[in-house]
Parts: structure tokens; sequence; C-alpha cells
């Protein structure tokens, strides 16, 4: 997205932060969140990511859209919201897991990590066309894990129970609401990790069309 009222957007607080959204405004009058995968200061753009099915596929009212959208389009937009990353300022590695729909607050995430720290990703896809570059200064490994029928349960059991390194670090989680739960009561019940250190986000729930997290 660019022009002259996404340049002064751009200006707004908190617009780069890790993981900013924004509140996109369709044609149909509803309303989506997406997560600001980049922003261009210079450029005067934002990238935000949709997932294209095709016209008439059954998709949801924001690929129907994106599917059929010009340039020079005009949509409006409001925001930005926090994503929720609060890196500490003692953290020595970050894990960063979620679904497709947790990419762009993945990437947005993973290229402002400095070189001090070492990082891991687990991201749950459908197929591996869906597997993209993931660039960071940081010390990042990436493992992309096979979706089963039931979303999110192909993370929850990479996860579940798996060691972490040790030292302070720092878990920012996405995805489907029903996998984050478990993984959220995992972490903060089962290995009683600190508030600080987690950050889990619901994005969508399956089998609803527009998902808000309480």
């Amino acid at each position: 997205m660019g022009g002259e009222e996404i340049a002064k957007f751009l200006q707004v607080e908190g617009v780069d932060e890790p993981a900013a959204w924004v509140k996109v405004f369709l044609p149909s009058g509803e309303g989506r969140a997406y997560t600001i995968r980049s922003v261009d200061f210079k450029a005067g753009t934002l990238d935000l990511d949709f997932v294209l099915h095709g016209e008439g596929s059954g998709s949801g009212p924001a690929s129907e859209w994106a599917y059929r959208a010009l340039i020079g389009e005009h949509i409006p937009i409001a925001g930005p919201r926090s994503g929720g990353f609060l890196l500490p300022d003692n953290t020595q590695w970050v894990m960063l897991a979620g679904d497709a729909t947790a990419l762009p607050g993945i990437q947005s995430i993973a290229s402002r990590l400095p070189a001090s720290i070492n990082a891991k990703v687990y991201v749950e896809v459908l197929s591996p066309s869906e597997h993209q570059p993931i660039d960071s200064l940081a010390r990042l490994r990436v493992q992309w894990i096979n979706a089963q029928p039931e979303p999110g349960l192909s993370l929850c059991q990479a996860l579940l129970h798996r060691p972490l390194p040790t030292g302070p670090g720092y878990i920012w989680i996405a995805g489907e609401s029903a996998a984050i739960r478990t993984l959220k009561h995992h972490y903060f019940q089962e290995r009683e990790l600190p508030r600080h250190g987690v950050s889990a986000k619901g994005y969508w729930k399956s089998g609803a069309a527009d998902h808000r997290e309480a």
C-alpha cells in the first residue's frame, strides 16, 4: 500500500513496532485485522499479506477483494495496534511459532532481532509452496511443519514438551485460537514461564468467519 495518505500514516507512533497490525475496511463494509509485514519509510509504503484463493472459490471477503484489487484503488485502514512483542533487555533466545497467518508477524519480528539473539522459528503450513525466506540478523533457524486436518495440531505436537534453551528467553506464538490457548496454558501452567516471557495471539478460529480474540 502506498500514496500520500499512507505516507502520513507511517508517521503514526507504533507503526514500525514488531508485529503491529491494522484494521482494513473492505468495500463490503466488513473490517479485518492484518499484521504489517514491513514498512518502507523512504518509499512511503507498507506491506500486508493477503491469501488469494481465487474469485468465487468460497474464500472470505478480504481474499475476494484482494483478488480483484487494481493498482490505484483506495481502501481505508485504521491503527496501528501493538502486536504484543516486547523483548526484555536480558533476552538470550527467542522462539517464534505459528501457522501461515503468523508469517507476516514472524517476518516483522525476525527482521528486528539483534545479532546477539539465538532464534528458532516453527511454522505450520499446508504445503511447501507456503515456505518463504525469513531474514534476520539473529542466529535464526526455521522448521517448517506439515499441517494435519485439525488446524494447529501439528504445531502443538511439535512444541509441547520440547526442551527450551537455557537462560532468559521470549516466546511469541500466533495462529488458530484453540491451538494457541493450548500452548499458552502449557507454557504458563506446566512450564511456569513468567507472564512477561510469553506473548500468545489467537489470530483466527476454526469455523468462525471473523474471530476477535477476547
